[in-house]
C-alpha cells in the first residue's frame, strides 16, 4: 500500500543493501560512498536514485563535498531503510509473543493481540465503505503490505478470506492466539465483523470470514 506505515519494502539487491550499510556508517555523498565501496561515482547515483524511490534513503541539505566545486547532497536512512537492514523484527516479536503467553492471563493477552491489530489498521486508513466484496479485497491488500498472499471468496452477506500463509507465521507458532492481531486489523480495516478460522501449527494459514 504506498505510502501506508504498513508498506514494507521490496527485496533490497546486495549492493543496494552495501549503500545503505555505508551511509548508515556515515559515508553520506556520492563521493564518500564510491571511496568506501570502491565504485564509481556514477553507479553509487544509480542505487541512490533508486533507493530514494523506493523510499529507504531520504536526501538531506547540500553541503560541500571537501572536492572542490563539488557540492553534494547528503543522504540517511529513512525508517524503511533501518528496515531492510534490521532482521531483529521478527525473533523479537516472537520472543515478545512468548513472554506475552508466559506472563498475561488469555483474557489480557487477548486484549493486547486486539490492541495492536487495530493500531496496524488505524496506519493503514480505512475501507469501512463499499460492498463486502470491496471492502474484502482492500484487506487482501493490506495483507499483501504485511508479506501475506490471500484471496477472496465474497457472496451477498459474507466473504472468506483465505491466505497462502500467514504474515505472523513464526509468532503463531510460538501462539497460535497471535491470529488475533490479523483478525483485529482486517475487523477495525474493514468495519464488519470478522471471525478467525486460520490453520495452526507447522504451517499457519490465515481465514477469516467477514459478515455485515
Amino acid at each position: 500500500m504506498p505510502g501506508s506505515s504498513l508498506s514494507r519494502p521490496e527485496t533490497v539487491s546486495s549492493p543496494r543493501i552495501a549503500v545503505l550499510e555505508a551511509v548508515r556508517r556515515g559515508q553520506d555523498t556520492v563521493n564518500a560512498l564510491a571511496d568506501a565501496l570502491g565504485v564509481t561515482d556514477n553507479a553509487v547515483r544509480l542505487h541512490l536514485v533508486a533507493l530514494e524511490r523506493d523510499g529507504l534513503l531520504l536526501r538531506t541539505t547540500t553541503r560541500g563535498s571537501g572536492r572542490v566545486g563539488q557540492p553534494a547532497a547528503a543522504y540517511r536512512l529513512t525508517e524503511a531503510g533501518e528496515l531492510a537492514l534490521s532482521k531483529a523484527y521478527a525473533p523479537a516479536l516472537v520472543a515478545l509473543v512468548s513472554s506475552i503467553t508466559q506472563r498475561l492471563d488469555g483474557r489480557t493477552k487477548r486484549a493486547l493481540f486486539v490492541d495492536a491489530g487495530q493500531r496496524l489498521a488505524s496506519g493503514a486508513g480505512s475501507a469501512d465503505t463499499g460492498s463486502l466484496s470491496t471492502r474484502a479485497h482492500a484487506c487482501v491488500a493490506v495483507l499483501a503490505a504485511l508479506g501475506g498472499s490471500a484471496t477472496v471468496d465474497a457472496r451477498s452477506s459474507q466473504a472468506t478470506i483465505s491466505g497462502d500463509g500467514c504474515p505472523l507465521a513464526s509468532a503463531v507458532r510460538a501462539d497460535p492466539g497471535a491470529c488475533t492481531i490479523i483478525e483485529a486489523l482486517v475487523e477495525a480495516y474493514a468495519g464488519v465483523k470478522a471471525t478467525q478460522q486460520c490453520e495452526h501449527g507447522d504451517t499457519p494459514r490465515c481465514r477469516f470470514l467477514l459478515t455485515m
